[in-house]
């Protein structure tokens, strides 16, 4: 119990400073950003454009999967409908222009071209998906009232801590439980040499195991590269590096919150048919892997800006969960018109 309780603690303070941040640009997007223009570009009326400018955004963004859930849950509030919503939530964790890099260094360049362009196929087919089976509507924050308010810093910050972190805090309280249980009981490598050989059988294994765990775009490169080393096949190691970043429990809870049970059933179907099938087409091109592919580990080294962010973050997030969102919504009326 003390292990799993310091593993969780780990990986929280892990998580923390994206979500900091994440909030923060939400914050920032719900204040400074008309919502005329969230409406135009992304609302539930854009259509399938929407779904394109939402991967466009998406697939270049070097936000993780944590990241990424408060600026979606900032957009959804500020009018964008539920397709262009799970498409930026589908491309932007995949990858990102850093991760791309890192991707050709240690994997080399088919891994590093087939990432975004997996990354973007699956976010217009999990958009379209998601707008089909949930319905587009307004949003929540379309029937609000759209007064004026303050603009500065405050109103920025109680819109990102109080406001959108308030709006989601218990999903997100239960994903980051469940993923840090999993992400500590599930090794990495646990499946890699029971499935060599076998890929009918490895690539959904190697969803499943990417499924609840938490691991970023970056991050899950090494592992990747780790299970290839043990004789999992390119592309099996192809469907953890789509799955792994793109859902885990604390975005699955979140995204059911965002846009409604049926609709993350949609998603979540969307990335993993859709890792299975990228993870085919990879095996399909003659030498995937360079043959001096690296192999490295994944572990991941915690700063005083991860304690900080850590501490800052469960503060907020205990504040929330014990007074109502709609109280003090009224002294800070962020929203432009």
């Amino acid at each position: 119990m003390k292990e799993i309780l310091i593993a969780f603690v780990q990986v929280f303070a892990m998580m923390s400073p994206w979500l900091v941040f994440g909030f923060l640009m939400a914050g920032m997007i719900a204040v400074w950003i008309p919502r005329s223009w969230v409406n135009r570009t992304m609302g539930g009326s854009s259509g399938f454009g929407g779904i394109l400018r939402a991967v466009a955004i998406g697939v270049p963004l070097p936000v993780c999967s944590c990241g990424v859930l408060p600026v979606a849950a900032g957009l959804r509030k500020h009018g964008a409908g539920k397709g262009p919503t799970a498409a930026l939530l589908i491309s932007t964790p995949q990858t990102g222009v850093d991760s791309i890099l890192a991707t050709y260094a240690l994997l080399g360049p088919v891994f590093a071209v087939a990432r975004p362009v997996a990354a973007a196929l699956t976010g217009l087919v999990g958009g379209v998906a998601v707008s089909a089976v949930g319905g587009e509507d307004a949003s929540a924050a379309a029937a609000e009232d759209e007064t004026a308010g303050s603009r500065g810093i405050k109103a920025v910050l109680w819109q990102a801590y109080r406001r959108l972190l308030g709006s989601v805090v218990k999903p997100l309280a239960v994903g980051l439980a469940v993923s840090a249980l999993v992400t500590v009981l599930v090794p990495d490598d646990f499946f890699a040499d029971a499935f060599h050989g076998s890929d009918w059988i490895a690539m959904p294994v190697m969803a499943l195991v990417g499924f609840p765990m938490y691991v970023c775009s970056t991050a899950s490169i090494p592992i990747a590269a780790a299970l290839v080393a043990k004789g999992v096949s390119p592309g099996a190691a192809f469907v953890f590096l789509m799955v792994g970043p793109a859902v885990n429990a604390m975005s699955l809870t979140t995204v059911a919150a965002l846009v409604g049970r049926k609709a993350a059933a949609a998603y979540v179907a969307v990335i993993v048919i859709g890792a299975i099938l990228c993870g085919i087409a990879v095996n399909l091109v003659p030498d995937a892997l360079p043959a001096s592919s690296a192999i490295a580990s994944a572990g991941h080294s915690l700063s005083a800006v991860h304690w900080a962010s850590a501490a800052f973050l469960a503060a907020m997030m205990v504040y929330n969960l014990a007074l109502p969102v709609g109280m003090g919504h009224g002294k800070c009326a962020a929203n432009r018109k």
